[in-house]
């Protein structure tokens, strides 16, 4: 089975007595396994956990976990520090004094200065609210792999279509190249038949056989067989890793197709490559959103 790497899952999860989180799960296309987790004050003692999770789920892919606290049971409750607000304006007295600066210091100047105005520490959090974010993490992880799913089997239509349109390409130009051949060693023979009257024909032929040699393209047209048959059993029979396996196997016909162009000049031959070509670039494409 193909799974896309995009996909999103979203989970709630109530928090006993007043309160509630809500669990989102994000994922894009990657070329590793990437994770965020985006959690709010007091909760970074779960990261561990929702890692855990996820990457038992996910091989690969930017994945992102916001969870969102709407609970009155965790609060950071802000703390004026007033000794030091005492001492901070002490000294901003002084000063004044010292270099004669009219004016007085406000309200306002005291609440900017370092360390007047902090958080307090957070309250611990119930011992059951791990268990019950576990859950909900795991719920909207559910959801995500479900639609990466979904979305993978889209992916996998696409590609058997492409595989197809490529199979169809790669006969057309394999059942080309031998009538090719056979014409371009006729005129060849032709044109030194034209030019030496006296040549022996057994020996024009032979002549011609040989620079036609030049176009002869079996090994790559087996070699682009073979890649396509090695792309349809990641298809039927999955792999490791499907999504780089289809890169690396497109980038291999891409070379093979590549060296046929450059051998054949046949007006046909090469609009059957530059098809090749666009839809093994498409190919690609499509193998960067699979996991």
């Amino acid at each position: 089975m193909l799974t896309s790497m995009t996909g999103f899952g979203r989970a709630e999860v109530s928090l006993p007595p007043s309160g509630r989180a809500i669990v989102e799960i994000h994922t894009l296309n990657h070329k590793f396994l990437e994770l965020e987790c985006r959690l709010p004050e007091g909760f970074q003692g779960f990261e561990e956990q929702i890692r855990s999770l996820v990457s038992r789920e996910i091989r690969r892919g930017r994945v992102r976990v916001t969870v969102t606290l709407k609970a009155k049971g965790v609060r950071s409750p802000v703390v004026f520090q007033t000794a030091l607000a005492r001492r901070y304006l002490r000294q901003l007295r002084g000063f004044q004094r010292e270099l004669k600066i009219p004016g007085s210091a406000d309200l306002n100047l005291v609440l900017t200065l370092p360390q007047v105005v902090a958080a307090a520490e957070p309250e611990l959090l119930p011992a059951r609210w791990g268990s019950l974010l576990k859950t909900g993490v795991s719920q909207a992880l559910s959801r995500t792999v479900r639609m990466r799913r979904q979305e993978g089997e889209r992916l996998k239509k696409a590609l058997l279509q492409l595989f197809h349109q490529l199979e169809n390409l790669r006969r057309r130009i394999q059942g080309r190249v031998p009538l090719m051949q056979k014409q371009m060693e006729k005129k060849i023979a032709g044109r030194i038949q034209a030019v030496v009257p006296s040549a022996d024909p057994r020996a024009v032929v032979a002549e011609a056989a040989s620079l036609v040699q030049g176009t002869d393209v079996s090994e790559e047209m087996e070699r682009i067989r073979s890649h396509l048959t090695a792309l349809h059993q990641v298809m039927a029979q999955g792999a490791e890793s499907p999504g780089r396996t289809i890169d690396f196997l497109a980038q291999e016909l891409h070379r093979e197709v590549n060296t046929v162009g450059s051998k054949i000049r046949d007006t046909a031959i090469v609009r059957q490559v530059i098809a090749m070509k666009g839809h093994i670039e498409k190919l690609r494409e499509q193998a960067a959103n699979v996991e």
